[in-house]
């Protein structure tokens, strides 16, 4: 929820931006345009990370990471239990006490002594120590120990790909945050560029006013200031949905302080757009809820297996030892006769078999295992008729979003070639102020949507990169 959230709101700040107002290209050349030097001395310097660098910071310190992380941790922890409990099966006892004094032999008693006679609270007692160890080393389990083993293996690889599958959503929201930055920063420039030239336009307009130019008025003067209070109202912003994404870049991340990006505008991604046939045999072997799911089959396979193999005994070796000692008791030293495992030593080896009986639940747990198994394979085919589907459509956005990025592209360059001439007759006095503000208008519409274009077009591309699972694919922005 945490991310979804995020991700919300590194779009919807970009959103708000592109419709200000969005660009850093002067509109009179091709040259971005610097922001501006009062506002360059006003922002204290921070260092700067690369998309690249933010990427690793994510891998290194984003929450779900971390969980996911823990998770494989898990996993191990549960393959070395698998490799490990078939042979500890083992127990010991140990225990002590104090008892009174037994003498005589099994013919005759101890002559009565005073202290018999008129025993005190714990007159003749003595300490006494025993303890026994056993346990059995599996010989044949009928797939038992194998099918365990292969059962945590897949779990291993499951947990594993689940981590991808986050490290992609997570890498996802960090492009996507990123291109916001880039974004607002874009809209913020266009929106003093296009204020200063509407400011000489007025400026324009107020010397003609001040002569008496016939064919100007007021009215004049109030369309520009109208537009410029426009842009004005819409300018924060560009502000408000840079801070959304630049703290969504800082959580990401983990850096809360002395945290920026490079502050350079928003071009066309630089990968080639391959075939569409290259990203779905990208998406079969790279994306992870695929591999996930195809781990996942063989994890309830060996669990069907281990669960079949339970109808049969384990066969093993069974081992022995136990020590007494009772200072107390007189040893029975006479070879007709025991010594009831009093002070005594003794060991067994043996070969047996365990069987559990439970053959009809266990004919439930092996009909349960095999519902499992199967729910696992609808589940990979879902996964990958899903991915496919999800490659097709963002492919076909990714298309879309590069063709509407290059005619926006191809607006924008004429209308600044628009305003240029209209500029230039402005200064041969051929045409007035007033012939500027159509112009302004359709430029700043047609960089709002070539800016709007290029967000989308690198988004798609790094979306096409999740889906697919290739994180190649996504444009570097560096």
């Amino acid at each position: 929820m945490l991310r979804r959230t995020f991700a919300l709101v590194a779009v919807a700040g970009t959103l708000i931006s592109s419709r200000s107002l969005a660009g850093d290209l002067d509109l009179d050349s091709d040259e971005p345009v610097a922001p501006p030097k009062a506002a360059a001395a006003a922002v204290v310097p921070r260092r700067s990370f690369t998309l690249s660098e933010c990427l690793e910071l994510a891998d290194r310190n984003h929450p779900h990471l971390w969980a996911a992380r823990a998770r494989v941790g898990q996993a191990h922890a549960q393959l070395e239990e698998a490799k490990w409990l078939p042979f500890w099966q083992w127990s010991a006892q140990a225990g002590g006490g104090v008892a009174p004094q037994i003498g005589g032999t099994v013919l005759y008693n101890t002559s009565a002594s005073p202290t018999a006679l008129n025993p005190g609270s714990l007159s003749g007692y003595e300490p006494f120590f025993t303890f026994s160890i056993s346990g059995v080393v599996p010989l044949y389990t009928f797939g038992k120990i194998t099918a365990g083993r292969e059962a945590a293996v897949a779990n291993v690889r499951v947990q594993e790909w689940d981590m991808e599958k986050n490290r992609a959503l997570v890498r996802m929201d960090v492009r996507r945050a990123f291109l916001g930055t880039m974004a607002a920063r874009d809209a913020r420039y266009l929106t003093s560029d296009i204020l200063s030239k509407i400011d000489n336009a007025i400026a324009g307009i107020d010397k003609h006013l001040a002569k008496g130019d016939a064919g100007f008025d007021e009215i004049d003067k109030m369309r520009l200031l109208v537009y410029r209070d426009q842009v004005l109202a819409r300018g924060g912003e560009s502000d408000k949905s840079e801070a959304y994404a630049m703290a969504a870049l800082r959580f990401f991340t983990g850096v809360q302080t002395d945290f920026d990006i490079p502050d350079k505008p928003l071009e066309r991604p630089n990968r080639v757009l391959g075939p569409e046939v290259e990203y779905l045999t990208a998406a079969r072997l790279y994306r992870a809820e695929v591999n996930q799911a195809r781990a996942g089959i063989v994890a309830r396979q060996a669990q069907l297996d281990l669960q079949r193999a339970r109808f049969f005994p384990d066969i093993g070796v069974q081992l022995g030892a136990n020590y007494n000692s009772y200072p107390s008791v007189v040893s029975q030293n006479s070879f007709w006769v025991a010594n009831s495992g009093l002070n005594s030593f003794g060991f067994g080896v043996g070969v047996g078999a365990r069987w559990n009986l439970d053959l009809l639940p266990n004919a439930a747990r092996v009909a349960m295992a095999e519902a499992q198994l199967e729910e696992t394979r609808a589940l990979a085919r879902f996964a990958l008729g899903g991915v496919a589907v999800e490659v097709e459509s963002v492919y076909a956005n990714t298309v879309e979003a590069r063709k509407r990025e290059e005619m926006w592209a191809r607006l924008e360059h004429r209308t600044k070639e628009w305003i240029v001439t209209v500029q230039d007759a402005i200064d041969l006095g051929t045409k007035d102020e007033r012939a500027l503000l159509e112009p302004l208008r359709t430029f700043v519409d047609a960089r709002i949507n070539h800016l709007w274009s290029l967000y989308d077009s690198n988004l798609t591309m790094s979306d096409l990169a999740r889906v697919t699972g290739w994180d190649a694919a996504a444009p570097s922005l560096d």
